[in-house]
């Protein structure tokens, strides 16, 4: 293709263009135009290639119009090679989104790419790895609350202490970790009973224990539906009522109002159960009513009622307990097969991958010439670049920073990384539980073991090597993300006893310190994590980053 497709702002057709490889790059940007790279980590669970490029895009069409209806931005997609011609090595080929935007007398060519690693985890995770990674990391977050000092992490040249609410820890961790033992026991009542009746015989479990049983699952299913109604239910009809409005804050609190007890009444139900197998019925006093139906039901008063209503009642509770493990083996085993890698383990082949699978994009991004005119310099074609990451996405894209740094420290012809990095976003970003909760510290005082993960992270070594601006959008409704402490030395509102908050060589750059920021259009409890993409929050910001 000869020409160069310019998309208009507002249309809705996107152009596509494969560009072949080793063909003349693109130039300089159009005359008083800027051209700017958009480097995207997507999250956990997400396995549709391209999507995240398309949440850029829109998002970015977002903050030019301020929210106003309007169709969406029109952009070129195009198949690329980067980097230097006449290599031996094969350039990565990559896909790019490209948007053509203007803010107030300037133009910005708008470049996306996407870090796709999806399909590296698919089917390598087991819901037993998944089980034990969480257990794993609830008990290191017992270990690291209940420290003396505080929790420790080398950072900026010296250990840094951390003051932690304890108290508020201890719960949220005993809660979590007993709803985990609640859905474990459910569980196996559940494969107990289908593997039962698949091998036959006259008396397959459960049995007797029918109705107590059932009982439970009943007071299960309301407690679901509790849950339901508090995270997708109501949001759902307040937002079609008022058309697209985002959660207030009084829904949010609602809607845990109901997710809590919810919960509380799945580890009831839970904890019924192994009274029952021993031959005490506890759901007499607990759930009277309750018990009575199931238990009229479970005799066989009505006979068409009771062939239709129990394996219905018991399907419902396979379902539900299928869809739990599909969520926690394609979601949160991304978690496990990412951060667990970080301790000896059957993943760390598999973190290596992803990790690789990044670092090929960036990599790519952050080489790639312009082209130039004879007697000119050989320039980059990228002078400005935004690391956008969601999520797990964020852990992966700091990771990645990290590393084009180091090769920067070491190599003769670096690719002026901090200079360039106009922003590092992330949201939802679970980085401050990564160094909380999933990092082995069996023993809290190993210097040498604790400056040796700070070395390769040179983004806590010195601000010299942060980039312009770290902002991370969070929500208290969002259990994932959370405001990020643990990536800067205390201050007086977290600090562990007599911290100092000058230190030599790094107040200068305090600037740089991570800045956190609440999403007011994220607050849909559970479901938040999903919501940063439609929010302004998020919109503003890739755009202050693209055109300051």
């Amino acid at each position: 293709m000869t020409g160069e497709i310019n998309p208009v702002l507002g249309a809705r057709d996107a152009f596509a263009i494969l560009e072949p490889g080793y063909a003349r790059k693109i130039g300089e940007p159009r005359e008083n135009g800027q051209r700017v790279a958009i480097i995207v980590n997507h999250g956990m669970g997400q396995q549709v290639p391209y999507e995240t490029i398309e949440g850029v895009a829109k998002a970015v069409w977002r903050g030019i119009t301020q929210g106003k209806n309007g169709p969406d931005a029109g952009c070129v997609i195009r198949r690329v090679r980067l980097g230097t011609e006449g290599k031996g090595e094969v350039e990565t080929e990559l896909v790019r989104a490209e948007i053509e935007m203007q803010h107030g007398q300037q133009k910005y060519d708008v470049h996306v790419y996407e870090s796709y690693w999806a399909p590296l985890t698919e089917g390598k995770v087991t819901l037993k790895d998944v089980m034990s990674f969480l257990f794993n990391a609830g008990w290191n977050g017992f270990l690291n609350t209940s420290a003396k000092n505080g929790f420790q992490r080398w950072m900026f040249g010296s250990e840094q202490r951390f003051k932690l609410p304890k108290l508020r820890l201890m719960l949220i961790l005993t809660a979590l970790m007993l709803l985990l033992l609640a859905l474990v026991m459910m569980n196996a009542v559940l494969v107990a009973a289908v593997a039962s009746h698949a091998v036959g015989g006259a008396k397959a479990f459960p049995g007797l224990l029918t109705a107590p049983l059932t009982s439970d699952f009943i007071v299960a299913d309301v407690a679901a539906l509790l849950i339901f109604l508090g995270t997708v239910g109501l949001p759902l009809v307040y937002t079609k009522l008022r058309k697209g409005a985002s959660t207030p804050q009084w829904l949010s609190w609602l809607g845990w109002l109901l997710i809590i007890p919810g919960a509380g009444l799945i580890f009831l139900a839970a904890v019924v159960m192994p009274f029952q197998l021993a031959g005490w019925h506890p759901e007499y006093l607990l759930w009277p009513n309750v018990s009575a139906w199931a238990t009229w039901l479970a005799e066989g008063h009505n006979s068409r009622l009771w062939g239709f209503a129990i394996p219905s009642l018991w399907g419902i509770e396979l379902l539900a307990a299928y869809a739990v493990r599909w969520f926690l083996v394609e979601y949160v085993g991304d978690v496990a097969a990412y951060i667990a890698a970080h301790t000896v383990s059957k993943f760390y082949e598999l973190r290596q991958q992803v990790w690789e699978t990044a670092m090929k994009v960036s990599r790519a991004v952050y080489r790639a010439q312009a082209d130039h005119k004879p007697g000119s310099e050989l320039g980059f074609l990228y002078q400005k670049i935004i690391v956008v990451g969601h999520s797990l996405g964020s852990v992966i894209g700091y990771d990645v920073l990290n590393g084009l740094l180091l090769e920067d420290l070491f190599s003769n012809h670096p690719l002026d990384v901090v200079q360039r990095t106009r922003m590092f976003l992330t949201f939802g970003s679970p980085l401050d539980k990564t160094a909380f909760l999933f990092r082995t510290q069996q023993d809290m005082c190993s210097p040498v073991r604790e400056v040796a993960a700070a070395a390769v992270q040179p983004m806590i070594q010195h601000y010299n090597y942060r980039p312009e601006e770290w902002v991370n959008l969070y929500s208290k409704s969002d259990i994932i993300s959370g405001s990020l402490e643990f990536y800067d030395p205390p201050d007086e509102h977290n600090a562990k006893g007599g911290a100092q908050f000058q230190i030599p060589g790094v107040l200068p750059e305090m600037k740089k310190r991570v800045n956190n920021l609440p999403d007011p259009d994220a607050r849909t409890p559970l479901a938040a994590p999903v919501e940063y993409w439609e929010g302004m929050l998020f919109a503003d910001e890739l755009v202050r980053g693209i055109t300051t």
